[in-house]
C-alpha cells in the first residue's frame, strides 16, 4: 500500500470514530432546544432555580403563573388548583377544563406552560401546581397572594371615619385614601350615598368631587354643600367596583348641637357608663378609685 492509500485509510477511521462518539453520549447528557411541542431532550425539567415560589399581584389585573420546561417530548402539562386535600384541575396541554372563563392556558415557545387568570379576584389566592406526566410526576407550586388596595374614608382633618354629625347647612366634607392602587387597571374611584352615585350631576346639587392618583396612592375629596336632613346615612367609596368601604353620616339641626359632641364621644360615654356601673355594683375600692 503506497503512502497516498494509508493516509486515506487512517482519515477513514478518525471519521468512524467521530460518528461513534456522536452516537454513545452519555446518559445524563442534557442537550438540544427542548421545551414546548417537539421538544428534543431526553428528560423532561424544569428551568427554573425553586420549585416552590410565591407570587404576588394586585386586586383586578392578571395574573401570569410561568411553568418552563425543556425535554418534554411526549409528556403532557396540568395545570391545577390546590385547597387543601382537594385539587381542582384547570388545563391539560392547550385545553381549559375550569368553568371559569377567566382561567387559560398562554403557551410561549418555546417552553413556556404559563397559566393566565385576568381580573384576579381575592378567592383566587392560593396554591397552583403546574404537573408534567412523568412518573412521579413533576411539580412546581406557585403560591399566589392577591394584593388588595386599603381604602379608608377620612374627615378634612385626616381622622379615619365610621360615623360622624352634621348640622344642618354645613358643608359635608370627606377624603377617601386608596393605598396599593392597582396600576394595571384603569382607575374608577366613585362616591355613593346608598346606591346613588355623588358626582356633578347629581340630581341632588351642590355636589363636587375631586380626584387625584399620586404613585400607587389615590385621593378623592367629596364636598356635600348646604347639608340637609335627607343627607343622612351611609357614604361609601368605591374603588372600581373591587373593594369599598362606608362611613355613616348624621345630619341633624343647628338646634340640637349636642347631638354632634355626643356623636364624637360616644364610645367613650359607652365606655365610662360601662365602668361606673361596675363599680357601683362591686363597692371595690381599688377599682372604683380611678373611675370617680
Amino acid at each position: 500500500m503506497n503512502a497516498f492509500g494509508t493516509f486515506r485509510l487512517q482519515l477513514l477511521l478518525l471519521l468512524r470514530l467521530a460518528v461513534c462518539f456522536e452516537e454513545e453520549e452519555p446518559k445524563d447528557y442534557v442537550g438540544g432546544s427542548g421545551g414546548g411541542p417537539g421538544g428534543g431532550q431526553d428528560q423532561p425539567r424544569f428551568l427554573h432555580d425553586e420549585l416552590t415560589v410565591n407570587v404576588s399581584v394586585q386586586l383586578g389585573s392578571t395574573a401570569h403563573l410561568h411553568c418552563r420546561i425543556t425535554g418534554l417530548r411526549d409528556q403532557s402539562v396540568s395545570w391545577y388548583r390546590r385547597k387543601g386535600d382537594d385539587i381542582q384541575l384547570i388545563t391539560v396541554g392547550f385545553h381549559t377544563y375550569h368553568n371559569d372563563d377567566r382561567f387559560s392556558l398562554t403557551y410561549e415557545h418555546p417552553n413556556d406552560w404559563r397559566l393566565r387568570i385576568r381580573y384576579v379576584q381575592n378567592r383566587d389566592e392560593g396554591a397552583y401546581e403546574c404537573q408534567v406526566s412523568t412518573h412521579p410526576p413533576l411539580i412546581r407550586t406557585i403560591h399566589l397572594h392577591v394584593v388588595v388596595p386599603a381604602i379608608q374614608i377620612l374627615d378634612d382633618r385626616g381622622v379615619v371615619l365610621r360615623e360622624k354629625f352634621y348640622r344642618t347647612g354645613s358643608t359635608i366634607q370627606l377624603q377617601c385614601k386608596v393605598a396599593d392602587v392597582p396600576t394595571a387597571t384603569s382607575l374608577q374611584l366613585a362616591w355613593y350615598h346608598g346606591n346613588q352615585r355623588l358626582n356633578y350631576d347629581a340630581r341632588r346639587g351642590g355636589v363636587s368631587v375631586k380626584t387625584e392618583l399620586r404613585g400607587s396612592v389615590a385621593r378623592s375629596w367629596l364636598l356635600v354643600n348646604n347639608a340637609r336632613k335627607e343627607d343622612s346615612g351611609i357614604y361609601y367609596c368605591n374603588i372600581t367596583e373591587l373593594t369599598s368601604t362606608g362611613v355613616n353620616i348624621h345630619v341633624v339641626p343647628d338646634k340640637y348641637p349636642a347631638a354632634i359632641q355626643r356623636g364624637s364621644r360616644l364610645a367613650s360615654w359607652r365606655l365610662m357608663t360601662v365602668a361606673t356601673t361596675v363599680c357601683s355594683v362591686l363597692l371595690i375600692p381599688l377599682v372604683c378609685w380611678p373611675c370617680r
